[in-house]
């Protein structure tokens, strides 16, 4: 006879809770975000990654759950791309990662850069993350009819260190958004809006 539920061990009832947690703060981190008047620019770029190791590509990274992930295959540092083919106003970008369960593939140092294109990258933004876990925002613009923002044709998010000296990484989502109110967007491109909360562990103002 199988074990009845009372049975389990402790720690899977334990790691339930903690996916449902990581679940619930992915969802209000999306419903935020769209809640402040943002929207997700990510699919109007070309993304691309220095390595990826097979099944944790862009596809991964992209795919609106907090359970897959980008994972870098090679030496540092890692970096990700993301170009548009016209200029774009970005308010925020925001990332999310799982310390608890990722530990050594963590990024402690990401650098972000921005440009014209990669002859003329720029670094805007250092982050320092200690033991993320959830969303970490960067904001270039907060009011609502701010026109003021990160302008670039591309992103790129540079990740220079992983915590414990950890060599390849995971990132389990990014977002670029900009304001409803002055982008319009074609929504045979990208869908829907369906971008939600950036419930965010650090936020660089």
């Amino acid at each position: 006879m199988s074990d009845s539920w009372q049975d389990l061990p402790e720690e899977s009832t334990e790691a339930q809770e903690d996916f449902r947690d990581s679940n619930s703060e992915f969802i209000d981190g999306l419903r935020e975000a769209e809640d402040n008047g943002l929207v997700d620019i990510g699919a109007l770029g070309a993304w691309s990654v220095s390595t990826y190791k097979q099944g944790s590509g862009v596809k991964e990274l992209r795919d609106d759950s907090p359970e897959t992930f980008w994972q870098s295959d090679g030496m540092q540092p890692h970096h990700l791309d993301v170009h548009f083919s016209k200029k774009v106003t970005i308010s925020r970008v925001s990332l999310f990662t799982d310390y608890s369960l990722d530990e050594s593939y963590t990024p402690s140092k990401i650098h972000i850069l921005t440009g014209n294109g990669f002859h003329d990258l720029v670094e805007v933004v250092t982050l320092n993350l200690d033991k993320p876990t959830g969303w970490t925002t960067v904001v270039f613009s907060e009011k609502e009819d701010d026109s003021d923002g990160l302008k670039t044709f591309l992103l790129r998010l540079n990740i220079a260190e992983n915590h414990q000296h950890g060599k390849d990484t995971h990132l389990r989502a990014l977002k670029i958004y900009s304001k409803k109110a002055t982008f319009t967007l074609d929504h045979s491109v990208i869908g829907p809006f369906t971008s939600r909360k950036l419930l965010a562990e650090s936020t660089i103002r």
